[in-house]
């Protein structure tokens, strides 16, 4: 996830005109959520406030959700459901803590979407030694040689700096034989020697994370021969 103090928020909740907003019904009465909702709006992200006093937020495939809590002082529970399954990230008392969570998590999820997109593409293209956790992971492990393999870690985009997700690709050139060592876990943690490492950059899209892995893989003997 992204650093807490990579940035404070812009949004001065006492300012802002939807925050004063007071009234029951069908219209928005509570303050506390149209102050969240404020700040995700000036950072860029598209979040909507439900008459029933709920907030929502979608990210990629991610739908998030806050709402308060019932009883004195602010409580504001935030919940994602993704890929079927609910999931709570956090409760906090001050609105913009919750604006933090909700920028850091849906910085996250656009990284899980852009791994999954290289994943599937990398998939589809035929490749057979693809390794990863989706949908719910920022790390793909491709095999290109009998020594060297391909890992791609995806980085959280950031709102408040203005930054996509990206993926960074690095090739691996083990000391021996991958064999068995060939297994997330293993690769995740690197719990065997390795003794070459080449940089292949970051990139934004799926297209061209994969045209860089087709590319270190066409230069793969050639790295497994020096090393």
């Amino acid at each position: 996830m992204n650093n807490d103090a990579s940035r404070p928020l812009r949004s001065t909740f006492t300012q802002s005109p939807t925050a004063r907003i007071g009234v029951s019904g069908g219209r928005i009465h509570d303050s506390a959520l149209a102050r969240v909702a404020q700040a995700l709006h000036e950072h860029g992200l598209p979040a909507t406030l439900r008459p029933t006093g709920s907030l929502k937020l979608s990210v990629a495939t991610s739908r998030f959700t806050a709402h308060t809590l019932p009883g004195p002082g602010t409580a504001i529970e935030v919940r994602v459901f993704r890929e079927g399954r609910h999931s709570i990230l956090g409760l906090v008392s001050h609105p913009d803590e919750a604006a933090h969570l909700l920028i850091r998590s849906a910085g996250m999820a656009a990284a899980w979407q852009l791994a999954s997109e290289v994943h599937d593409r990398l998939v589809l293209d035929g490749d057979t030694t693809v390794l990863a956790e989706v949908p719910m992971g920022d790390t793909v492990f491709v095999r290109l040689g009998e020594r060297a393999y391909a890992e791609l870690v995806a980085d959280d985009a950031d709102a408040c700096l203005g930054q996509a997700a990206g993926i960074t690709l690095t090739t691996h050139i083990a000391r021996q034989p991958l064999g068995s060592a060939w297994r997330f876990d293993h690769l995740l943690d690197r719990d065997f020697p390795t003794m070459g490492r080449i940089a292949g950059g970051t990139f934004s899209s799926a297209e061209s994370a994969c045209a860089a892995v087709a590319l270190h893989r066409a230069r793969t003997a050639e790295w497994e021969s020096l090393h």
